[in-house]
């Protein structure tokens, strides 16, 4: 628009200088002596003759000049179409290239550095053919060879530290880095990768100076970089925690106000104030850190701050920290835990009903096993919490790259990714939540009264003649027989006790009583009646030798359990083979005798 504006400006000028110069025509008159001669004419016919004579000469000038040079505009012409044809070259040497065509990447490049002479990118062209070849020591070579000029120098060094790194040359890698950084500051691959050298290396003080220069020129959001000032604080305490506290503290202070979120930071801070004897600073650390991400690992360092401590003050402690937070699972367990430990049971289990509702993972079954063990010592009922364990939702772990670590490190071992770890459920934990098993109905459940001891007696087959209609029931029965057995409703509880029976004698057998093995036997048709389907089988076994007292406490039949394997106790032999349980009477040689069933029949 500009240049518009300007070129009418100026030719209104001209109009307005030719029509001035016709309203004021002047005289104009050239005299030539030497031709005693004279030309006279108006001004404006001297102008107009003026500009003619010039437009002539530079008309003659130009033809002169063409001749003159027309060698050389020649050769120009022809360069620029050698020119023209090299950089065609070079454009489909480099599709070729990418897209792996070695041979036709080869001609073309070869083709390209005839015609074009240092041009950095045939120099690039030759490296990445070699390596499409598989010639990596003279695509080395070529890189290096660029190093050496200034304009592919750069270049060269993204070369050979892409190759030092594919090769696993560590410290090769960082040296490029470190050149190609220092030779362009603010080069994000050069930034980054000069960051992660030393962060591998675990050169701490050196990766925070780097983070700072790659926030300085914009490579990383400011948020990333406070993220990962933490996490390199947070290392650099920990690895100086014993030689020099106090430095650590400062670092590990910096870094959870950096991240709040970030547990290990406020782990590491409040461990080393609390062994410099600031106990207040360390609770303080570890309240604000819970505010913002209840963890175990908090919970745990908070009621474990003092440890003189008894178990009743380090249940307060617990509920201190879970009115932080009121509605944390996490410091619904912390109570539970050290609700266990004073022996607080009622607490214990209140706690836990909140936990159950929520949804029971494997650590909370665990904590309920726990329960029942040191408050009633149900070996039965903690056999139940344990195989409900093995089906739970699993809990969250330090995970990272698909590797698990039972403690949090500032680099991924595999990777070598700097803030990877993450409190997680593993991927290969994960299922489908609509697989998950509700126990929010267990933590109600009336607490199971403890079996009296059991004391060995011999098989007595006549105390049972007093229970009415008790009568073995053969397979070969008709139903019509089988339902006029009508005795009360019997149920063996699972310490092997009678809870109910219908005696002839109208007199009942004390609920708590023990009974022997041949009782047993002699009691499952009746539980057939109330549609056990395997009983009457064993009914028609032979009766087996009467239990000691320690295989009677074991449970006779157990249907609520979640696992296959809940009630097995396999052994690991020398020879690695699984043994069967010690009171499994195997296969007898009747049932060997049996033809078995196949999958399909």
């Amino acid at each position: 628009m500009f240049r518009i504006v300007v070129f009418f400006l100026l030719l209104f000028a001209l109009a307005a200088g030719f029509a001035w110069l016709a309203d004021n025509p002047g005289t104009v008159e050239i005299q030539w002596p030497w031709l005693q001669a004279s030309v006279k004419g108006s001004l404006l016919q001297a102008v107009i003759a003026i500009a003619a004579v010039t437009a002539l000469i530079m008309m003659v000038w130009w033809v002169v000049s063409g001749v003159i040079n027309s060698p050389k505009l020649f050769g120009n012409w022809l360069s620029g179409r050698r020119r023209e044809k090299g950089y065609m070259a070079l454009s489909k040497g480099m599709v070729a290239a990418g897209a792996g065509n070695a041979a036709t990447a080869r001609k073309l490049a070869n083709e390209s550095a005839k015609l074009l002479d240092n041009e950095p990118l045939v120099a690039m062209l030759n490296a990445q053919t070699l390596l499409l070849e598989g010639k990596r020591g003279d695509a080395r070579e070529k890189f290096e060879e660029m190093v050496e000029k200034d304009e592919t120098k750069l270049l060269g060094l993204r070369g050979l530290y892409i190759e030092a790194e594919r090769e696993g040359e560590v410290a090769a890698a960082a040296h490029f880095a470190k050149s190609a950084n220092e030779t362009s500051p603010g080069t994000p691959w050069a930034a980054k990768a000069l960051l992660k050298a030393q962060t591998l290396g675990q050169a701490w003080e050196p990766a925070l100076k780097t983070l700072q220069e790659n926030h300085a020129f914009g490579l990383i959001t400011k948020p990333e970089f406070q993220r990962k000032r933490a996490v390199i604080l947070t290392a650099l305490a920990l690895e100086e925690e014993d030689a020099a506290p106090d430095k650590a503290k400062g670092h590990a202070l910096t870094a959870h106000k950096l991240a709040v979120g970030l547990v290990p930071a406020s782990i590491t801070a409040a461990r080393i104030c609390q062994r410099l004897g600031d106990n207040r600073k360390a609770a303080k650390v570890l309240e604000s850190s819970w505010k913002d991400a209840p963890h175990p690992e908090i919970a745990d360092a908070y009621i474990n701050l003092r440890s003189g401590d008894t178990a009743s003050e380090r249940l307060k402690r617990a509920e201190k920290l879970s009115q932080k937070k009121p509605d944390s699972l996490e410091g619904h367990l912390a109570i539970a835990r050290s609700a266990v430990d004073a022996g607080e049971w009622t607490t214990a289990r209140t706690a836990m009903k909140k936990v159950l509702k929520a949804g029971a993972t494997e650590r909370a079954c665990l904590l309920m096993a726990d329960i029942e063990q040191a408050e009633h010592g149900d070996a039965g009922r903690v056999r139940e919490w344990l195989s409900r364990a093995v089906s739970a939702e699993r809990d969250p772990v330090w995970t990272a790259d698909g590797m698990v670590s039972d403690h949090w490190q500032p680099l991924s071992p595999t990777t070598g990714q700097l803030d990877a770890f993450e409190w997680k459920i593993p991927v290969a934990a994960l299922g489908d939540p609509a697989n998950t098993v509700d126990y929010s109905d267990l933590a109600n459940e009336p607490l199971p009264k403890p079996a009296a001891p059991v004391v060995e007696k011999e098989a007595d087959t006549t105390a049972l003649d007093d229970i009415e209609d008790a009568t073995i029931i053969d397979d070969d029965k008709e139903e019509a027989e089988a339902e006029a057995v009508s005795p009360e409703i019997v149920s063996i509880a699972s310490a092997g006790t009678v809870v109910a029976a219908t005696l002839s004698n109208e007199a009942e057998k004390p609920t708590n009583e023990p009974i022997t093995e041949a009782e047993i036997i002699e009691l499952k048709p009746v539980a057939a009646k109330l549609g056990d389907e395997q009983t009457t089988e064993a009914a028609s076994a032979p009766a087996p030798e009467p239990e000691s007292a320690e295989t009677a406490e074991k449970p006779l039949a157990k249907k609520e359990a979640k696992s296959p394997y809940a009630n097995a106790n396999l052994d690991d032999d020398e020879d690695g083979v699984i043994d069967r349980r010690p009171d499994d009477p195997g296969i007898s040689q009747e049932e060997e005798s049996q033809p078995k069933k196949g999958l399909f029949f």
